[in-house]
């Protein structure tokens, strides 16, 4: 009976302390979910300075990466450039006697201190480049330790000192200082490869913060020009503008709306992406490039255009090209530049400056397209905005749907040729096959937004495509009226053809 009790009692003291292991998994399951209720996250919004989409990064991680400057708490490069972080404390010494009385070390300090929390806030947690602050700590708000504070000080300090500093210098080069040591100017080319690193969308600091040092070191004093107008200096060639900016800045009410929106900016990326949007702005007066015709050849011309209307004066508009001109087909798709030139398409290089001014006539045919520089830096310069556009502007993605119409209108050697001889795209990659790659690999995993800018030119184009004259008069011009001499050569035979008939003619009527 002792050993059946006994036996008895074994699973009770089991199931006793099972029950025990469920209360408490269920107790820290709890705890976890009160934890999640009570954590206080950054709004999406504020959080400005985010990870590249993975499947980006894998495309080509280079044009994520820095070179030769990391700004900001980025933990993903733990390898610290130490010529470089030098050099920021040089620009710090040279910042600090630049603002003189305006404001000492300990008045920066305790500037950045009053904003740690909101800097903070407009990073992701996984990009803290040090453990500097707890993961729960910025989920609820608590204030970090004082080492992670002072560390945290410093950096901000030296790579805002460092950018204002730079961007003084090449604001104006007169000032810099001659017995410095300086990695930035005295290296040729080193300012490209910097200023490539300061656009890049995670290579950041808020730009509230760099604004409101450079006030507090430089307000009211003569000879320092608005903390926006340095940006958009230091980074001109990217200033894709139908003004300059010099301009841009002079007292003119005109031009306020624009300079609001520059001034609303987040970071360098977001200032970038604003230079490149569409504004208002008069376009300059321009010389047209097209061929200008000698007058003793505009014989030539008035013949060649008769000849254009007998032969096309009977193809009149069937009830199906009709349809096609009045815009009724996809415009989700386009044809590449070849096939569109090969349909009637006219390719020109557009007068505006901005990029996404990309203008049809359906009534003439002609494209304009604005001018493209491509260089080794287009390609970090492009998947940087994009992939900032992707996640803080979805609906806007006035640059990605730039690049998809790129993209469409170069499919081989012979799109980009084209386009280049038309100076729509100024190759310096050194080859045409390259330029095909860029702008294919630029779209990959980048998804087409439904309301495309550019839909209605995509319906445009691929009606002006669709009407079947609209080709017979491209392939007549290409062939047979491509340049002065074929021309006069096609007129030529046409004249000895029509006569050798008229003889042929008469020859018959006189039998």
């Amino acid at each position: 009976m002792g050993t059946r009790a006994a036996t008895n009692n074994e699973p009770q003291t089991g199931n006793h302390s099972s029950d025990e292991n469920l209360d408490q998994l269920a107790e820290d399951i709890q705890s976890t979910l009160n934890f999640v209720r009570s954590s206080r996250r950054p709004a999406v919004q504020d959080c400005i300075i985010r990870s590249v989409n993975p499947l980006l990064r894998r495309v080509n991680e280079a044009a994520y990466r820095p070179l030769f400057v990391i700004i900001g708490p980025l933990r993903c490069y733990n390898s610290l450039l130490e010529p470089m972080e030098l050099q920021k404390r040089i620009y710090l010494a040279s910042f600090l006697q630049r603002s003189g009385n305006a404001a000492s070390v300990n008045e920066f300090c305790r500037l950045i201190k009053a904003s740690a929390h909101e800097i903070r806030s407009r990073y992701e947690e996984t990009y803290y480049r040090k453990c500097d602050f707890r993961s729960h700590e910025i989920q609820q708000n608590i204030p970090p330790t004082d080492d992670n504070l002072r560390w945290f000080i410093d950096m901000v300090l030296a790579d805002a000192a460092f950018i204002i500093e730079l961007l003084l210098r090449v604001y104006n080069k007169e000032e810099r200082p001659i017995s410095e040591i300086d990695f930035v100017f005295d290296s040729p080319g080193k300012i490209h490869d910097i200023r490539r690193d300061l656009f890049l969308a995670h290579n950041q600091l808020p730009l509230f913060i760099l604004k409101q040092i450079y006030e507090r070191a430089f307000a009211n004093t003569p000879g320092y020009p608005p903390f926006i107008h340095l940006c958009c200096n230091f980074f001109h060639q990217y200033f894709n503008q139908n003004i300059s900016v010099h301009d841009l800045f002079q007292p003119n009410q005109s031009h306020v709306d624009f300079r609001t929106k520059l001034e609303g900016a987040k970071h360098f990326t977001d200032l970038l992406r604003t230079l490149q949007l569409q504004h208002s702005f008069q376009s300059p007066s321009r010389k047209s490039k097209s061929f200008r015709c000698n007058p003793k050849f505009k014989w030539i011309k008035v013949c060649v255009g008769s000849i254009w209307s007998l032969l096309f004066l009977s193809c009149q508009k069937t009830e199906d090209d009709s349809e096609l001109e009045s815009g009724r087909v996809q415009g989700k798709y386009l044809y590449s530049a070849t096939l569109l030139r090969e349909a009637g398409v006219k390719f020109r290089e557009s007068s505006s400056r901005c990029l996404l001014d990309i203008k049809f006539n359906k009534n003439n045919g002609e494209l304009k397209i604005p001018s493209l520089k491509v260089d080794y830096s287009t390609e970090p310069f492009f998947r940087n905005i994009m992939g900032w556009e992707q996640s803080y502007y979805p609906e806007e993605t006035y640059i990605c749907d730039y690049i998809f119409l790129m993209e469409y209108l170069v499919k081989s050697t012979e799109d980009v040729d084209l386009l280049v001889r038309k100076r729509i795209i100024i190759n310096q990659l050194g080859s045409h096959a390259a330029l095909v790659t860029l702008f294919n690999d630029l779209c990959k995993h980048i998804p087409q937004a439904e309301n495309n800018r550019y839909s209605e030119t995509f319906r445009a184009l691929n009606a002006y495509n669709a009407v079947r004259h609209h080709g017979w008069i491209a392939k007549l011009r290409l062939f047979y009226f491509k340049s002065l001499w074929t021309s006069v050569a096609t007129l030529a035979a046409t004249m000895l053809l029509l006569l050798t008939l008229t003889q042929t003619i008469c020859a018959i009527i006189a039998l």
